[in-house]
């Protein structure tokens, strides 16, 4: 077998194995999240997206709101280096944030 024949099929394989392989990890996250009372609409896209600040690849869905500025999230993206608790502890820290709590998978609503 010449070299072009070796690399071609190195290449092959590799491609192959790229296109097989499993999808990356992802993490889900059921959330509570205490709002202070100035926050106008908690349901608006841009609210939700500012409280993932500079976590890209994360995505927040709102449930639903309950009384008291709380809302019940869903919180989904790549399971990379600190995944969802790294955004969790960015929630934390916002000013708008007064508590995050975080809800067992299944909870009724979300």
């Amino acid at each position: 077998m010449n070299v072009s024949a070796v690399c071609f099929l190195a290449l092959a394989v590799t491609a192959w194995g790229a296109a097989h392989a499993d999808p990356p990890a992802s993490c889900r996250m059921h959330l509570a999240v205490k709002l202070t009372p100035d926050v106008p609409n908690p349901a608006d896209v841009g609210f939700l997206s500012s409280l993932l600040n500079v976590n890209t690849g994360y995505k927040l869905t709102m449930q639903r709101q309950e009384a008291g500025s709380v809302i019940v999230l869903d919180l989904a993206g790549p399971a990379a280096a600190g995944g969802c608790g790294q955004v969790v502890d960015t929630l934390r820290r916002d000013g708008r944030v007064i508590r995050v709590d975080t809800l067992p998978a299944g909870t009724p609503g979300s």
